[in-house]
């Protein structure tokens, strides 16, 4: 391989690289957020749902049984399997994850530009016999963090 094809390879590379990170930051062209579901024996990936919404949930609920009074305000970004993107929006992005049905946890994160895109990174896993989610979201307003799931049966009990 000659010189000149070598350099034309390596600036092709670097402009395509850097034509991806600025739509993943600033474009917005397409919809580049991915979400991955990993979970660790013996634990179910058909029974894991995913919602989302923006700004759908306040801070101001009685108790946590206000998340699944209207779940037509989310979209259902994965049931077993990916089923929808998750959408670029500014400010409140609300997540309602459940396992089995039998366990929840609902989180928020704050996204600052509505062109940020992110990879949202679910991994469930058992301790001690209790659920467990750890969320790692890659990207400009990243989060991370590692929570007992809890029991939808004690919602009328719980305020997260």
């Amino acid at each position: 391989m000659n010189k000149k094809t070598l350099i034309l390879i390596i600036i092709l590379v670097v402009s395509i690289m850097g034509f991806l990170k600025l739509n993943n930051d600033l474009l917005m062209l397409w919809n580049t957020n991915k979400v991955n579901v990993r979970i660790e024996k013996p634990l179910s990936l058909s029974k894991v749902k995913i919602e989302f919404g923006i700004g759908v949930n306040t801070i101001n609920r009685r108790n946590d049984l206000d998340l699944f009074s209207n779940r037509n305000k989310y979209t259902i970004i994965y049931n077993g399997q990916n089923q929808n993107q998750i959408f670029n929006g500014y400010g409140e992005n609300d997540f309602l994850i459940t396992y089995n049905n039998e366990y929840y946890l609902s989180f928020r994160q704050f996204k600052f530009n509505k062109r940020h895109q992110h990879k949202y990174n679910f991994k469930f896993y058992k301790k001690e016999n209790k659920i467990f989610l750890k969320v790692k979201i890659e990207g400009k307003d990243r989060m991370n963090f590692d929570r007992k799931m809890l029991k939808i049966k004690d919602t009328e009990k719980t305020r997260v």
